[in-house]
């Protein structure tokens, strides 16, 4: 294999450094121990959070100049198209290689990259029947450009859960390309930067591990919360195509106090404002966000108490069951389209 087509190294390892350009601070949250007032910060990685999907998550500590004042670490979620697994699976791609950047880099100077954008938001996947690799990469561009822009939206609109069930957002940032023999002109640096967010880190673990984690009584008081946030969350006029139990972490405040937070929101799609309220309702119920959870939740308890990892067989009741609130029950709609 040539070095060209060799998998790019990744940059996200601990101990790094990183340099961010602020592009947008929380207006209701400022970053611990900065003024609010910064264009440019530096954070070394503490750890790279696995496993990575759409994003590159990571746990990062603020570098300050003054080394006295003990600072809080927070996540730097990156929407890079280059090390994001789940992204990269689209159209059997591959991992991103010097080659397949340096292709990308020529389509973008070439003044092509508006007109597939144009065409990406109208149509999607379906835009083109043949897709080369400047193609994908720029499809790889716009779909991580589109999660970020729908994060930040939704953590707007969930502004007063944050910090409560879903973490505080701190500032919206980029990232300069990290790899050296791809660094392009400055006229070309904002089509090349990675977007990426600064959030509150939460010390949890996620929500399918509560059977390992925790005690068998507490089983139930943290399904029932988890399922009553989704309620809460679905007023926003949205739909989470990613919702999961993995994607939401358990954090325990005190010696038997638990809290639940939602996390990865850039899967997610808008009410559209021509979606009357039935319409809506029925795109909400053939989703069924929260029986994305709790069936899921079910299941991982009743294998837990059954034998060999097998479902649970017995006569007595399960520490939970799912019991779905049918909030959105209704007489049934055909939509045009798929439901989402």
């Amino acid at each position: 294999m040539s070095e060209s087509h060799e998998p790019l190294p990744s940059p996200y390892i601990r101990d790094t450094i990183l340099e961010l350009k602020v592009r947008g601070l929380n207006s209701k949250t400022v970053i611990p121990h900065l003024s609010g007032h910064e264009t440019e910060l530096r954070v070394r990685i503490i750890d790279v959070i696995r496993p990575s999907t759409m994003s590159v998550v990571l746990h990062v500590k603020l570098e300050l100049e003054d080394h006295t004042t003990p600072v809080p670490t927070m996540v730097l979620k990156v929407f890079d198209r280059h090390f994001s697994a789940q992204l990269r699976e689209f159209l059997d791609s591959g991992p991103a290689t010097k080659s397949s950047e340096l292709q990308f880099i020529n389509f973008v100077r070439e003044g092509y990259l508006p007109l597939f954008m144009a065409a990406w938001e109208q149509e999607g996947p379906c835009a083109y029947d043949e897709w080369n690799v400047s193609r994908r990469e720029a499809c790889f561009h716009c779909r991580s450009v589109q999660s970020h822009e729908i994060e930040l939206e939704i953590y707007d609109r969930l502004v007063a859960m944050q910090g409560v069930h879903v973490p505080k957002l701190f500032a919206g940032v980029r990232l300069h390309p990290q790899h050296e023999e791809l660094q392009v002109e400055e006229s070309l640096i904002e089509d090349f930067a990675m977007r990426a967010i600064l959030m509150e880190y939460i010390d949890g673990f996620p929500l399918d591990e509560i059977v390992n984690r925790t005690p068998e009584l507490d089983w139930a008081p943290i399904c029932d919360q988890a399922i009553e946030v989704i309620g809460s969350i679905s007023d926003s006029d949205f739909i989470n195509f990613d919702i999961k139990p993995r994607n939401i972490l358990v954090r325990r405040q005190e010696e038997k106090a638990y809290e639940v937070f939602y996390l990865d929101f850039g899967e997610c799609r808008f009410r559209d404002p021509s979606d009357s309220d039935e319409v809506w309702r029925e795109r909400k119920r053939q989703r069924c966000e929260e029986g994305a959870v709790g069936y899921i939740m079910m299941n991982h308890i009743s294998r837990a108490k059954g034998k060999k990892g097998k479902k649970y067989r017995g006569s007595l009741p399960l520490p939970w069951e799912y019991s779905p609130s049918n909030r959105f029950e209704g007489d049934y709609i055909e939509l045009c389209g798929n439901a989402g």
